[in-house]
């Protein structure tokens, strides 16, 4: 269990790993909460009419709004936080507790920036087709 509360790396780094993990979820959880605000004022305007008057029909939220989706991107957006906080907090490359929750803010961003650089794609076909993830169904 002392490996979940091991320090970072810096000397005035309080951070545990599990705080990484906790404040970089939060971190991405702000992001899919700001992005469903934004779905929330369209679900808002779209009751209205060009005059501010509430429709005869106004939409209903869920019709609207299609939850399982936002749930799902929400969820992943806590996990995506959460595993790159406690992976660039670890390392040092981010410390703090604002560093854990800008690294989880921007996860989705930094994951896929990373992916798209060409070494670490290839280690990771690489490491999936020596494991035999990459050779499809038998």
């Amino acid at each position: 269990m002392d490996e979940f509360v091991q320090r970072g790396p810096g000397e005035d780094d309080n951070v545990t790993v599990i705080e990484y993990m906790l404040i970089g979820g939060a971190g991405g959880a702000l992001i899919e909460a700001v992005a469903f605000f934004n779905r929330l004022g369209e679900w808002r305007a779209a009751r209205l009419t060009s005059n501010g008057n509430r429709r005869t029909n106004p939409p209903s939220f869920l019709s609207f709004i299609d939850l399982p989706p936002v749930l799902a991107i929400a969820v992943t957006r806590l996990v995506l936080g959460g595993a790159a906080a406690v992976a660039f907090g670890t390392s040092g490359q981010a410390t703090g507790a604002l560093g854990a929750l800008t690294v989880g803010a921007a996860a989705p961003a930094l994951l896929q920036q990373l992916g798209q650089i060409r070494q670490i794609r290839e280690a990771v076909t690489r490491s999936a087709q020596e494991t035999g993830e990459g050779s499809g169904p038998a």
